[in-house]
């Protein structure tokens, strides 16, 4: 089990990135990836992480429900069941020596993404079955979908608040379906149950705290500070995998 100090910062942590995610609708799941990955062996990452995130996720979407498109999300649904089972097969074959350069390799791909992606106005329907396949693949190898996704929810006949509770309901499709292909992937998650209780808390606390201020905060400020911080931490993960 983990040390106190590691699991007193992953609270932190996971109450602070989903605080970010209320405010921006993303970026703070691949952040807590960033965070758990520097702190945690590799084959724990992503199943405990797909755990906190599912809590993160289902409570913006509870949070936000009136605002949901549920058509997007009845499309998405088959096409990412079959990326996450044909990912889950491939990650049993995986070693994970250089998983936390990869995650940190992942995280500046990201950043960049964030600055240069795709401005797409209003996506046909069925582009979201096609996007589900995709995300299935990804969800297994990185955990944090969400910065890819966002181009695709970023509509122009979306409110802001369609936004992050649509792109939130898929993704909280997409983190239940890891729970069912990592135990068909034998891992335990019984071990870090208390750990998890703690983690979710925190999540759920963050996510209401990120709604509360999603009106009051000057984003571009607190965009600046968080990519730094972000880019820092990405750095870290792949120096100290090649040191």
């Amino acid at each position: 089990m983990f040390e106190m100090t590691t699991v007193v910062v992953l609270v932190v942590a996971c109450f602070v990135t989903a605080t970010v995610s209320g405010i921006l609708g993303m970026a703070g799941g691949v952040t807590l990836l960033g965070v758990m990955t520097a702190l945690l062996p590799a084959p724990v990452v992503v199943p405990l992480h797909g755990i906190v995130q599912l809590a993160s996720n289902s409570t913006r979407t509870w949070a936000f429900r009136r605002h949901v498109r549920w058509s997007i999300l009845f499309t998405f649904m088959a096409p990412s069941v079959v990326g996450v089972v044909i990912a889950a097969n491939i990650w049993g074959d995986l070693k994970l020596t250089w998983f936390r350069a990869w995650i940190g390799a992942f995280i500046l791909a990201f950043l960049v993404w964030r600055r240069y992606k795709p401005k797409l106005r209003n996506p046909p329907v069925w582009s979201y079955a096609v996007l589900g396949l995709a995300a299935g693949l990804l969800a297994i190898f990185v955990g944090a979908t969400g910065p890819f996704l966002a181009p695709f929810f970023l509509r122009d006949d979306f409110t802001n608040e369609q936004v992050i509770a649509t792109k939130a309901v898929c993704q909280t499709w997409l983190h239940l379906l890891k729970i069912p292909a990592f135990l068909a992937l034998s891992f335990d998650y019984t071990p870090y149950a208390s750990v998890l209780a703690a983690l979710v808390t925190a999540v759920i606390g963050g996510t209401y705290l990120g709604k509360h201020l999603l009106s009051t905060i000057s984003k571009d400020r607190f965009v600046f500070w968080f990519q730094l911080v972000l880019a820092i931490l990405a750095v870290y993960l792949i120096v100290s995998t090649i040191a």
